[in-house]
């Protein structure tokens, strides 16, 4: 029934890809995004990665990291705003898994201020040879 709802709910953010889930017992935590696996992304670099690092996010938190899952949202939220997102939320203007992870990576780590020349992150779109 969990699973229903959580499905449903994934149509106010736009995406499965967007939402975490958390699964907390007496002994054990298990936190994942809402979509579960997706076969038909494999070698293709085109997963949003969102859901998986927000179910980071709140590890992070069941674990009293409280600090460090605000980071790790911060990051993601500055990434939406900035409109770096997957395919699944926008076909036609969008960024690889691996660019949405390594620029939510960079934001964590101070690589990255908050703001950024999205022309140069156009760059990593492409192949330079």
């Amino acid at each position: 029934f969990g699973d229903i709802i959580s499905d449903e709910a994934s149509v106010i953010s736009g995406s499965l890809g967007l939402l975490p889930s958390a699964s907390v017992g007496k002994g054990a935590a298990l936190f994942e995004p809402i979509h579960g696996s997706y076969p038909q992304a494999a070698g293709k670099d085109i997963a949003n990665p969102i859901g998986s690092v927000l179910s980071a996010a709140m590890l992070l938190d069941h674990l009293g990291l409280k600090g460090e899952a605000q980071v790790v949202r911060d990051a993601v939220n500055w990434t939406l705003l900035n409109s770096f997102v997957t395919k699944d939320i926008d076909p036609v203007n969008f960024y690889f898994t691996s660019t949405i992870g390594e620029l939510i990576s960079d934001y964590i780590s101070g690589k990255i201020s908050g703001s950024v020349n999205s022309e140069n992150i156009e760059l990593r779109k492409s192949t330079i040879i």
